[in-house]
């Protein structure tokens, strides 16, 4: 299984579309849920199966949502074995060392 961040347009979508043609299950993230949810729609209209592809929601700012994610990986699939980290941020300040904690605690936790 797969986890792309900011999966919801361009690079990150087609990372998605290459995964599942590969036979990896996605979870496709994105931080607004209707745009996460219309990209899996998307993915749905060039054959994906249900199967293939899961959305769930994500924030790489926020501690909560990483730890959503990361709780969810843990109980669905038990192990996460490939990480798109995608997302990106326009025009903010990123703490570094909470970004690599945060990074740390979702490895851990799954």
């Amino acid at each position: 299984n797969a986890v792309v961040t900011g999966a919801n347009k361009g690079i990150g979508f087609g990372i998605c579309k290459q995964l599942v043609s590969s036979g990896i299950t996605v979870v496709l993230t994105a931080r607004d849920e209707k745009r996460g949810l219309e990209a899996v729609e998307k993915l749905k209209e060039f054959g994906v199966s249900d199967d293939q592809v899961v959305f769930h929601q994500l924030d790489v700012t926020d501690p909560k949502s990483i730890e959503s994610l990361a709780n969810f990986i843990k109980t669905q699939f038990g192990k996460l074995d490939i990480l798109v980290n995608n997302a990106g941020i326009h025009g903010a300040y990123v703490d570094r060392d909470a970004l690599a904690a945060a990074a740390v605690y979702v490895f851990q936790a799954i």
